[in-house]
């Protein structure tokens, strides 16, 4: 039998009729739709979010714009090698895998299985969770392959850091429950980023955050060792991740307009990688899996690790306002550490390259002064900005918009104050989070003015 191809057909609306016309019915005339190639070299991320990729190379102008990665040669996997076929399926590796990692083939039944048993080794489970999750456990297997394949990618800091997340941290979520719950809660918050009209992924969000935040208290009470270190370490980091990247951030919904002390919740949490290497011994260390990632952090002269006194290599007008002096130390200061740690931040491009260097900020802070942070003090606010204002630089998907929001709402708020030396300081983090301060407005307007001409 012969097969006519089958052409698609486009209405067209029939023109005007004429008074002769008038009366008489007129069917609907259809024209053969033209010929058109349909582009497949976009990027993946543009094909997640239903939109006309401009195929620049080697990031396209829509991720670049919408600050994730973008990344060509999945795209190519995906168009070589079939994903999810059910019944026998593989689970393609991503193109950053090493070999060691998740590259196996299993049928889509099989991996689902696996995640299922991993899920249900927390026995404390209530009936009220298991509900919810029976209504998402469907798409389990979604969320591992975004996480693989993209959102560990996209939330990793370095190149180090990326392979662990894709390989040997898989492996060990498929022993540990609530480190797969806290996969699960990166990938869902990257696709919900990716997909805001999907209101079903805050749902699934709400329910693996929930969990692996449960599980992991219960499991960071008991004592640290070689043994369950790399579980809890890559937890506390997924969880800082997903506290780190709220959906909607504004800046006068900011803790620092703010009486409650939950506000600052996204900072205080990221002081629990830190609690874990306090914990164990630097042999130790030297085992875990993330070793080699650690030492991004700093470079040989140890210039990102150094707590000498005194104020050389600190920033000199921060210091100044700090009141630091050639014998000032960290114990004597709580403005010294955080200080040591930013200065030498602050001249380095905040790309790919350093943001290793720049993220542990935040999780080395002491007590002493996130009290102060607490309390509103006005330079241990200005100290924060700066490094707030740094991270500005580099719009990473899960960290823009906190960062550049929380920048914002402490430049309103110091903006007020007396002290002139703030103010001028205030400068550099407004610039980079695109605050206007109102004495430059001042300036802009006086400026204009004295451009007019005025004519009696």
């Amino acid at each position: 039998m012969n097969h006519k191809p089958i052409r698609v057909l486009t209405a067209i609306a029939p023109p005007r009729q004429s008074k002769e016309e008038n009366g008489k019915s007129k069917d609907t005339v259809y024209h053969p739709r033209r010929p058109h190639r349909k582009s497949r070299a976009g990027c993946l991320n543009c094909k997640k979010r239903r939109i006309k990729c401009d195929e620049t190379k080697p990031e396209c102008q829509k991720c670049m714009t919408y600050g994730v990665g973008c990344d060509y040669s999945t795209t190519m996997v995906q168009r070589r090698q079939p994903i999810l076929h059910a019944g026998s399926c593989q689970v393609a590796p991503s193109p950053h895998l090493l070999p060691s990692s998740i590259q196996f083939s299993m049928s889509v039944a099989d991996l689902a299985d696996k995640i299922e048993r991993v899920l249900q080794l927390d026995e404390s489970t209530d009936r009220a969770f298991l509900q919810v999750m029976s209504s998402i456990s469907h798409r389990t297997v979604e969320f591992f392959h975004h996480f693989i394949t993209m959102a560990a990618h996209a939330s990793s800091s370095s190149d180090a850091h990326r392979r662990v997340m894709s390989g040997k941290m898989i492996q060990l979520a498929f022993q540990n429950p609530s480190l797969m719950h806290a996969v699960f809660g990166v990938a869902v918050t990257h696709l919900r980023r990716l997909l805001p009209y999907d209101k079903s992924y805050a749902i699934a969000a709400g329910v693996h955050w929930e969990r692996a935040l449960k599980l992991y208290r219960r499991e960071i009470s008991k004592p640290i060792d070689e043994h369950n270190m790399d579980p809890l370490m890559s937890t506390c980091m997924l969880l800082g991740t997903i506290i780190f990247s709220p959906e909607e951030c504004k800046p006068d919904s900011s803790w620092v307009f703010s009486s409650d002390p939950t506000r600052l919740s996204w900072l205080l949490g990221q002081s629990g990688l830190r609690y874990i290497l306090e914990t164990i011994t630097i042999q130790q260390l030297r085992q875990s899996i993330w070793f080699e990632a650690f030492m991004e952090s700093d470079d040989e002269d140890h210039t990102f690790n150094n707590n000498s006194p005194g104020r050389e290599g600190l920033h000199p007008e921060l210091a100044e306002l700090c009141e630091i002096n050639e014998t000032t130390t960290e114990e004597s200061n709580p403005y010294h550490w955080p200080l040591r740690m930013l200065s030498p931040m602050l001249p380095l491009k905040a790309d790919r390259n350093n943001f290793a260097k720049l993220i542990p900020f935040i999780g080395r802070l002491y007590p002493a002064y996130t009290k102060l942070l607490q309390e509103k003090d006005p330079r241990a606010l200005l100290i924060l900005s700066y490094w707030l204002g740094k991270l500005c630089e580099e719009k990473q998907w899960w960290t823009y918009t906190k960062v550049s929001s929380e920048c914002f709402a402490i430049c309103m708020y110091l903006e007020h104050k007396e002290d002139p030396r703030i103010l001028k300081l205030l400068q550099y983090p407004a610039e980079k989070c695109g605050y206007v301060l109102n004495y430059v407005i001042k300036d802009i307007i006086t400026q204009e003015n004295e451009g007019l001409v005025y004519f009696p």
